[in-house]
């Protein structure tokens, strides 16, 4: 809740008790006026929001009432002589009213609040740019050729004397999109998550205290957007990485291109395929995270906005993904040699990886019930009872097996008892009622001090974290694996 908003609702409270209690008609203008007042200062510094409706129609109701019974008080005097009978009748409307405004209200604006993301803890500052990329070679049904959008968050260089840093608002159409395809609710609703702000600052100038910096590439889950972990994409960046995170055009759930043109997943949200054989799907969007290594090769040969040339180090690059974004990570590992680690976020592992592995370090990110849906959720799927837990013993099984040996190159578990498959994403940030069973700012901090002790040694070639080493159980929270094999 927001300080104009919580301050708003609580006058109007006071105003309905102003006429529970009659209080005397100027008191009520007066309160009428402080309304007004903090109304104009909320629109024009907070902007309304769907939420606070209930408000906005009180306020005009509340305003005619107040405005009949400053110019009628005397015949209301004479009136409420003649009305005793009805005073206790109306004395139980007016508390019916103020609790069902009061609870609506601070209830609407606590559990959909406008969210701050928690501040990134590396010494960069951290910038962002959109690129819209066109792969005229590969085409589909939906589209004549395969177009992407990527987002890229990278050290920015702020001068000590800049003034008013305007950091970039949320990106509300991405997530609004994404929920209507989840929750078939309308973008409408979200729509308030445009006065949400980032940590991130548009196009400003790449940081000159390094040379060049290493790649990270995000893949997203299915159904998701390339937005849906913004905080981890700002934490990496501020800690030295040019962070790459891709839609892939069709899998995403929703994506919008400069022009304009929106496009939506076709597919039924639950329509995810449960079958560790179908690599259709995956190969695709490996195909995206190589043809995007190739298109930030040419941005830092030469960058037609001027901001990466020179600037990417291409020689050193990793992955990550969350969901199915972390099978598309485990892909990507095996089909292009470029990238030297991965880690994969609560994933399954698809064919061929399931089958052959790879060679470079890789980390699983897990939940405690990797990828466990109960009967409840299943019946939205396409698959039985049996079938989901034929494929859920599979997985399991694979992710315990490339773990130990599967995977040639280093390996790690890190594995969260609190949370579920959404807490490893910033979706939580959008109720208290995701999040009530775990701090997620500490889960964060968990998850991203992990992710980026594995990436500063497997990527940047830093001397390896001890927290690496390091097998340890937080009671209640996570707990960690290693399996260093090439020491």
């Amino acid at each position: 809740m927001r300080l104009f908003e919580g301050i708003l609702i609580a006058v109007h409270t006071l105003w309905l008790f102003s006429f529970l209690f009659r209080f005397n008609a100027k008191v009520k203008i007066s309160i009428n006026v402080i309304a007004l007042f903090l109304f104009v200062i909320h629109l024009g510094f907070e902007g309304y929001r769907w939420q606070m409706g209930l408000t906005y129609i009180l306020f005009i109701f509340l305003t005619l009432l107040t405005l009949k019974s400053f110019i009628q008080r005397n015949a209301e005097k004479a009136a409420l002589e003649c009305a005793n009978q009805k005073k206790k009748l109306k004395k139980l409307i007016y508390i019916t009213l103020i609790l069902i405004y009061s609870f609506s209200s601070y209830g609407l604006v606590t559990v959909m609040p406008v969210f701050q993301l928690p501040k990134p803890t590396g010494p960069f500052e951290v910038g962002m740019n959109s690129r819209h990329l066109i792969d005229e070679s590969r085409h589909s049904s939906e589209q004549k050729d395969r177009e992407l959008m990527i987002q890229i968050w990278y050290p920015a260089e702020v001068e000590d004397n800049a003034k008013d840093i305007q950091y970039e608002s949320f990106p509300y159409e991405e997530w609004s999109g994404t929920m209507e395809f989840i929750f078939s609710v309308p973008r409408y609703f979200f729509e308030y998550l445009k006065y949400a702000q980032t940590n991130s600052i548009k196009d400003i100038a790449v940081s000159n205290q390094e040379k060049k910096y290493p790649v990270l590439l995000f893949s997203h889950g299915f159904g998701s957007t390339r937005m849906q972990s913004f905080s981890q994409m700002e934490e990496l960046a501020s800690h030295g990485y040019v962070v790459v995170s891709v839609d892939h055009t069709n899998d995403a759930a929703y994506t919008k291109f400069p022009d304009g043109r929106e496009m939506m997943n076709q597919t039924d949200a639950y329509s995810y395929s449960f079958n560790i054989e179908d690599e259709r799907d995956v190969k695709a969007r490996s195909e995206d995270i190589s043809y995007v290594l190739d298109q930030l090769t040419s941005i830092n040969d030469k960058d037609p906005q001027g901001l990466f040339t020179g600037k990417i180090d291409i020689d050193r690059i990793g992955i990550f993904g969350h969901s199915y974004g972390g099978s598309t990570a485990a892909q990507a590992l095996l089909d292009d040699s470029r990238i030297s680690a991965g880690i994969n976020i609560d994933g399954p592992l698809h064919e061929p990886v399931a089958s052959s592995g790879f060679e470079q370090p890789f980390m699983f990110i897990l939940d405690e019930d990797y990828l466990y849906l109960s009967e409840e959720e299943i019946q939205y799927t396409n698959i039985t009872q049996e079938e989901f837990q034929k494929y859920h013993d599979k997985i399991s099984e694979l992710a315990d097996f490339h773990y130990k040996e599967g995977i040639k190159g280093d390996t790690y578990m890190l594995t969260f008892i609190a949370g579920d498959h959404y807490t490893f994403t910033d979706f939580p940030f959008l109720s208290p009622l995701l999040s009530w069973n775990v701090d997620i700012d500490q889960f964060h901090q968990v998850m991203n001090r992990y992710t980026l002790a594995f990436f500063d040694h497997y990527v940047k070639d830093e001397e390896i974290d001890p927290l690496l080493r390091k097998e340890k159980k937080e009671d209640q929270f996570y707990y960690f694996k290693t399996n260093i094999k090439n020491d």
